[in-house]
């Protein structure tokens, strides 16, 4: 545990640092647009290898199958074959990096589709915010047109993150640590699919791994 703080509070104080700097369910997942000058021009980022896995919490798997909604992903994300997770590789090596606003670039994104209504939404990009508050956000694409840049959608605090990590033998990972439904997720899915979210609930769990030396 020791050694995941230190490791915690290194990344903390990069990302700190960055952020004070002036600013520079299909089965099979969509093709990824070419990202931006903005997601090419920074590679800092926590280690250089890595995986990561979603999975969402029973409440949100029960909402999914309940409104008829179906999860898909924006590749380089791949679904779980049950639908209800999702695996990303995350590292610099990937293309992952941290911003000059405090969030972490993940390539790829998440959609949702109600076969009833017809409604279509899209996240993407994908970042996890370290400041000013930890979470999870995604720009939102509803039936093809453009809703936000940038909304904050699931909320964890500092104290699960810490609470979450655990040593590897190559780096370090947060165990399944919580993601929280937030405000805009529950009005958002309201709006759109006609059932929401409940605030606050849990939406989903974040497994990341970090590693300093390739395993594959």
């Amino acid at each position: 545990m020791r050694l995941f703080r230190t490791l915690s509070a290194l990344a903390m104080a990069g990302a700190l640092a960055l952020s004070a700097a002036p600013a520079g369910a299909g089965t099979a997942p969509a093709a990824a647009p070419a990202a931006s000058a903005e997601h090419r021009a920074n590679r800092v980022y926590i280690s250089p290898w890595g995986s990561a896995h979603v999975r969402l919490s029973g409440d949100t798997q029960k909402w999914l199958t309940d409104n008829g909604v179906t999860l898909g992903v924006i590749a380089p994300f791949t679904l779980d074959p049950d639908g209800f997770g999702v695996d990303m590789p995350i590292g610099s090596s990937a293309g992952d990096h941290i911003d000059s606003k405090g969030r972490i670039f993940y390539p790829g994104g998440l959609t949702l589709n109600q076969a009833s209504s017809g409604t279509s939404v899209e996240l993407q990009p994908t970042w996890i915010r370290i400041v000013p508050e930890p979470g999870y956000s995604a720009g939102i694409k509803v039936n093809g047109t453009d809703l936000s840049p940038e909304t904050l959608l699931g909320y964890t605090t500092p104290a699960e993150v810490l609470a979450s990590g655990r040593p590897t033998m190559t780096g370090f990972r947060l165990d399944k640590c919580p993601f929280h439904v937030t405000q805009a997720t529950s009005d958002l899915t309201t709006q759109y699919f006609g059932a929401g979210l409940k605030t606050d609930s849990m939406f989903f769990t974040l497994t990341p791994r970090f590693d300093y030396v390739p395993t594959s």
